[in-house]
């Protein structure tokens, strides 16, 4: 060995007598490797003495050139010279002075292995490697053994893993023979498949914003890696534009990155790619969200400084669909984790909201849609609530009003002509009680009725001006009558004139006559009045009611449930009361007038 000290472009010169077997030597070196791979710093170099169809006999040197070893790679194999420039310094078939040994093969997928046969002959010595620029690398364990076939047989080779680089090497048993091998393979699209991926080792040494990884292959071949991201691990792996990374022998770098397990890199030779994602990298932050009235809340956690970004994106459009504005946060605390809160706006309902980390320049973007309905569920929870409190209060206001009928209630125009105070007050007395039977929203209008004052100024202006509001909503003249003077009523007296004008001006489906008991009797009711429907007072205040539409048919003749009612109860006690004190007061006035004889005529 010449300069062994040096072994970075040095030459190892030996001498081989007789050749059998793959003699190995093995040079092991330390060398400063990058920060992201300090944890593996042992440099290896291995080489074996290995010759394709060449001659090793006695008196031959063989030269092997070391090849350069930079600071940034840890394996030979990468560093090796390619396949077919390593063939330039091989020995030219015509310069050998034997042939190697003839042998067919058969590739058996199901049985993953290659069936040698060897023609009819002396034994021949057969084994499976991978070929390298310089070498033909035997198989791992237990694929690596040799096997001796005798002429005009056949044996089974299998193999670990089917490959472009996988060839078949013969030699006779003889001492200083030719070495043969064929690599078919190179060409066949099988060789680039599951199996070649299975075949490489992956070796992750990603930190803070460097995404590297390192690759062990079995094959020398150089393969192009780019950057691209999952949303879940059962889906595609999107590639991101301008996301090649920087390789360098073996070791594959792309700076400025989110590393997340949902970024990865995707290798690809040709047309075949696999997709290798960081494994054991945990993300160095997270987000969830919630929704407060109209606004989106997103909580980030997060151990490193960063800058977080969101904006809302049309589902179905891509990742790339952004809906300006960007809303932005920034965690400056330091390396603990820390918790921040982004407020942004809703856009509209059926819209999501992408967010990614924007201060690298490969990031994996979340894409997080809020589920609003069960905001429609508490809308819908509400109305139906209000619809409840409103048909409660339609309810309550109801049964306040147990009188009313199924239409609405019409206004009454009461009439009367008292005379007496306590006749004033009965007449206020049978107001309240028809109102609290009509219901709140039913107007009773009293007027006083004088037979003098219609005869004065005419019946008919005074009687339109005072029912022109229950003409138009369709109410009901009711007059009171008192007991009266039959000359003054139904004689020749002036004052029938006024009763039947206005029997004329009232059209009789309007007008309704009562009077009470105590202070009337049907005699006293003057002939123009007495085709009117008639009520005698209380007695048949239910069928006066449903005159009045106030009350339903089933509930016209039940004084029973008219007297259970609790806002009627008093005012039915007060009409009555009221009814004997005027009866009284008119029983006096009578006596009093008789002997002049004069009566009360309204």
């Amino acid at each position: 060995m010449s300069n062994p000290s040096d072994l970075q472009g040095g030459w190892i010169h030996f001498l081989v007598q007789k050749y059998k077997k793959s003699y190995k030597f093995r040079f092991c070196r330390r060398h400063k490797m990058p920060a992201s791979a300090q944890a593996n710093p042992v440099l290896c170099l291995q080489r074996k003495l290995l010759n394709s169809c060449c001659l090793s006999e006695k008196g031959h040197h063989i030269a092997v050139p070391f090849p350069d070893i930079s600071h940034k790679g840890s394996r030979s194999k990468r560093t090796q010279p390619s396949y077919a420039k390593a063939m330039e310094g091989l020995p030219r078939p015509s310069s050998q002075r034997h042939g190697g040994p003839e042998f067919s093969f058969e590739l058996l997928p199901e049985a993953r292995a290659i069936r040698v046969t060897i023609p009819p002959g002396p034994e021949v010595s057969v084994r499976l490697c991978h070929q390298w620029a310089l070498e033909c690398e035997e198989l791992s364990s237990p694929f690596e053994a040799q096997k001796i076939v005798s002429g005009g047989h056949a044996v089974d080779l299998p193999y670990e893993f089917f490959l472009p680089c996988l060839c078949i090497e013969a030699s006779y048993l003889q001492e200083d023979t030719v070495r043969c091998k064929k690599c078919p393979f190179q060409n066949w699209p099988e060789a680039y498949g599951s199996d070649f991926w299975k075949s490489v080792h992956f070796t992750d040494y990603s930190q803070h914003s460097q995404m590297v990884m390192a690759l062990t292959l079995r094959c020398p071949l150089k393969l192009e890696a780019s950057l691209c991201q999952r949303q879940g691990w059962h889906t595609l792996c999107e590639d991101l534009p301008n996301a090649t990374a920087r390789e360098s022998q073996g070791w594959y770098v792309l700076e400025g990155v989110d590393l997340h397990p949902q970024l990865c890199f995707k290798f690809s030779f040709g047309n075949s790619s696999h997709v290798e994602c960081p494994r054991g990298t945990a993300p160095s932050w997270n987000v969830s969200m919630d929704t407060q009235a109209q606004q989106l809340v997103l909580h980030f956690s997060s151990r490193m400084h960063a800058t977080f970004s969101a904006a809302w994106s049309h589902p179905g459009l891509g990742q790339d669909s952004l809906v300006p504005p960007v809303y932005s946060i920034s965690q400056t605390q330091g390396s603990s984790p820390v918790t921040l809160d982004l407020i942004i706006p809703f856009l509209k309902p059926g819209s999501c909201v992408l967010v990614w980390r924007s201060d690298v320049q490969f990031s994996w973007k979340h894409l997080l849609c809020p589920d609003v309905s069960h905001r429609h569920l508490g809308l819908l929870i509400l109305a139906l609530l209000a619809l409840t409190t409103l048909s409660g209060i339609v309810l309550v206001l109801t049964r306040r009003r147990p009188l009313s009928g199924p239409s609405h209630a019409r206004p009454v125009l009461l009439l009367h002509a008292a005379e007496s105070e306590a006749q004033l007050r009965l007449v206020g007395a049978l107001a309240e009680l028809l109102r609290a039977a009509l219901g709140g929203g039913c107007d009773v209008i009293v007027d006083l009725w004088e037979a003098t004052r219609v005869a004065r100024v005419g019946p008919l202006p005074w009687l339109w001006a005072a029912r022109a509001r229950v003409a138009q909503e369709q109410g009901i003249v009711l007059l009171l009558w008192s007991r009266a003077d039959p000359s003054l009523a139904g004689g020749p007296d002036p004052g029938a004139a006024p009763l039947r004008a206005l029997l004329r001006a009232a059209p009789r489906p309007l007008l309704l006559l009562a009077y009470f008991s105590r202070l009337c009797a049907k005699g006293d009711i003057p002939p123009p009045l007495r085709a009117l429907p008639r009520y005698r007072l209380l007695r048949d205040l239910p069928r006066l009611l449903q005159a009045l539409d106030a009350l339903p048919s089933t509930e016209a003749a039940s004084w029973g449930r008219l007297g259970a009612r609790p806002c009627l109860q008093g005012r039915l006690e007060l009409c009555r009361r009221l009814e004997r004190e005027a009866a009284k007061f008119c029983q006096l006035r009578l006596s009093r007038d008789r002997p002049r004889g004069t009566g009360w005529n309204p």
